[in-house]
């Protein structure tokens, strides 16, 4: 995920998926012998638009241009083009943070209950499920573990979340360029 800001400290464009570099899980061969689990996931991560190229042109485009490139954006288009924030996800949003507060002052036990409520009060948001995945499945000081198959304290794993909600065409917000 990213904004822009510019540098007088206006947003310049909401909060989209961002992404520069092709991921290198789409070149991955899905063979055979992969058990059924990594096949299917994927599966679903090749179904994920990408738009690093495009992305990436839009950031050198705006860095030539500054305000007058077509993709930086007017505040009220920022305003418009940014998701509305129903009561639940405003509600998702506060024990996202709390969860966050306890993780760091008391422990993952503590903030894991909050977690839950936050992914169950705004289902669609990827991002407060994936740092708590993240926090459950990658011990400290390891590289992240992207399978996130955290059933046994979610109840869900990444998969059967992306599957759930639609599939990987539909993972993320897409940024309009």
């Amino acid at each position: 995920m990213a904004v822009w800001i510019d540098e007088t400290g206006t947003l310049v464009r909401p909060p989209e998926s961002a992404s520069i570099e092709p991921s290198p899980l789409r070149d991955m061969e899905i063979t055979d012998d992969l058990p059924e689990r990594m096949r299917m996931m994927l599966t679903e991560v090749k179904k994920i638009p990408d738009m690093a190229e495009d992305y990436r042109a839009a950031i050198v485009d705006w860095v030539e241009h500054g305000a007058e490139s077509r993709f930086a954006l007017a505040p009220h288009e920022v305003i418009a083009a940014s998701l509305p924030r129903p009561r639940e996800h405003s509600r998702a949003a506060a024990l996202f943070e709390l969860g966050c507060h306890l993780h760091d002052t008391v422990g993952k036990d503590a903030a894991v209950p909050y977690w839950k409520q936050a992914h169950a009060a705004h289902p669609e948001n990827w991002t407060y499920k994936r740092q708590a995945w993240t926090l459950e499945s990658t011990p400290p000081g390891e590289a992240s573990d992207m399978t996130q198959e955290v059933s046994d304290t979610y109840g869900t794993t990444w998969l059967d979340d992306v599957v759930a909600l639609g599939g990987g065409d539909t993972y993320g917000i897409r940024p309009a360029l």
